[in-house]
């Protein structure tokens, strides 16, 4: 027979029973477990530490203090004692302690420690081991050891770069009475610990397979009695699943129908506004033709009537550009970054502005700092960037006035700033200039609000920041690219 578990769900008495009954279980097994094991943990332990405590104290009686503290002061250095023959005093000591570590069978050596005030830190001395370790600093010794006025202890379990150690310590004294060094010996506790935790993993697998037994038991004794409710809880669910589907589904075809009418508003709204800013400069300069033709040069001629074609062009792809930024938010628009000099790029397009400038009798300024690097970013878009803020300090410029188009580099990106004197932006609504039709209260008619928008959108695709900012009469958008560097 097969079951299914769902029905516990259908009866909040029986889930409470089932609850209580595995959290009973959980914590009473889980309560043996810890205390069997810390139990067993804290004996061994013991027994361990009297054991090392024995050891070192028996041997800390036999170390002729005043011999030991001679011989630190004969060879001050580290690596003084190369072999445990070379000194005579080295030689006795070290016999002791290996005649103790063979006979105590200690798996690792014993050692004398010292501590140097000088370097304020511990010291190996002497060591039962056959290659002398001596005067080696004691980068791992358990914090007790740093209290003042320990003379001898049994560290419980500390963990070091090398496993888990038990340890203990006895003072090695001269006839006065001075204490020069301790005796140390270990003992390490990973492997102990490790048949600890595989006692636990085994108490753990037993518990559950009792758990599994008794809770099987349990349900065969009730899911026949709720077999129908489950079914009927079963066939509710599946009704209300489909009712949610549905929902779901107008819920998503709802929002892709207004999705759709809002790319539609932004993308026409885009078009209408970026086609104004070529359209305007073409004209500007067929005008200057027509108006002025007879008094113009050939090569004058020819070089407005190259702009003229130069923006027809521009046109000419502009709605396949203006539809890749209408897409921007929706992360169809890839970006291509290039090297190249943004201030050969601001003196073309301000160029472009002369006319319009002369007409208004605005002063175009540039301030550009030497030896500029390259930047990295997509030229096209960058462009954009800037024929709309010269646009937009064009639009709110006074008459008489001036707009100021100052590159500077900082650190390892460039600062682009273009100004423009004139009524400023009111503080009250500067965090909202770049949101989409948004018109401050001096708003010029022609301006439908997309242009700082689309700057925004184009910084922000960068990885940049923009900032606008108001002092007195002078209005500063200021942004940042980074400087193109080869790698």
């Amino acid at each position: 027979m097969s079951y299914n578990f769902d029905f516990l769900y259908g009866n909040a008495r029986l889930r409470r029973v089932m609850i209580a009954v595995v959290a009973a279980f959980l914590v009473l097994t889980s309560y043996s477990i810890y205390s069997s094991y810390s139990f067993s943990l804290a004996q061994a332990q013991k027994a361990s530490l009297m054991r090392l405590g024995g050891i070192v104290n028996s041997l800390a009686l036999q170390i002729d203090g005043d011999q030991h503290l001679m011989l630190m002061q004969k060879h001050p250095q580290v690596n003084a004692i190369k072999n445990n023959a070379q000194d005579s005093n080295y030689l006795q000591i070290h016999a002791m302690l290996n005649r103790n570590q063979l006979a105590n069978m200690l798996p690792t050596p014993v050692y004398t420690v010292i501590f140097d005030s000088l370097s304020h830190r511990y010291q190996f001395g002497v060591t039962s081991s056959e290659q002398p370790y001596f005067r080696h600093p004691y980068r791992s010794y358990p914090a007790s050891m740093m209290r003042q006025h320990i003379e001898q202890a049994m560290i419980p379990m500390y963990h070091d770069e090398h496993g888990m150690w038990l340890s203990a310590y006895a003072a090695i004294r001269t006839q006065s009475g001075k204490v020069v060094g301790y005796v140390q010996a270990d003992e390490k506790f990973d492997a102990f610990l490790q048949q600890a935790r595989i006692n636990i993993q085994k108490n753990i697998l037993i518990s559950i397979l009792v758990f599994v037994f008794l809770l099987a038991l349990l349900v065969q004794i009730i899911y026949p009695s709720l077999k129908r409710e489950q079914e009927d809880k079963h066939a509710l669910e599946a009704a209300y699943a489909q009712n949610r589907a549905m929902s779901e589904q107008l819920k998503l075809s709802l929002e892709k129908i207004t999705a759709q009418d809002q790319f539609r508003k932004e993308m026409i709204a885009n078009i209408s506004h970026d086609l104004r800013t070529p359209m305007a400069s073409i004209m500007g300069y067929l005008e200057t033709v027509l108006v002025k033709g007879e008094h113009l040069t050939t090569a004058e001629r020819d070089t407005y009537l190259n702009i003229v074609w130069i923006e027809s062009k521009r046109l000419n792809h502009l709605l396949d550009e203006l539809f890749e930024l209408s897409i921007l938010e929706s992360g169809h628009l890839e970006l291509h970054p290039e090297p190249f000099n943004i201030m050969e790029l601001a003196q073309d397009i301000l160029q472009k502005y002369h006319i319009s400038a002369e007409a208004k009798q605005v002063r175009l300024l540039t301030q550009f700092d030497e030896e500029m690097p390259y930047v990295y970013a997509d030229l096209r878009w960058i462009d954009r960037v800037l024929q709309n803020l010269l646009d937009n300090a064009m639009r709110y410029v006074d008459t008489g006035g001036f707009i100021n188009f100052n590159i500077t580099k900082h650190e390892n990106k460039l600062q682009i700033k273009v100004c423009n004197s004139g009524q400023p932006i009111a503080v009250e609504h500067l965090e909202h200039v770049f949101d989409r039709f948004f018109k401050s209260a001096n708003s010029k008619k022609d301006s439908v609000g997309l242009g700082l928008a689309i700057v925004k959108k184009i910084i922000d695709l960068h990885g940049e920041s923009i900032v606008v900012e108001v002092d007195k009469e002078l209005t500063t958008f200021r942004f940042t690219l980074p400087v193109y560097s080869v790698k």
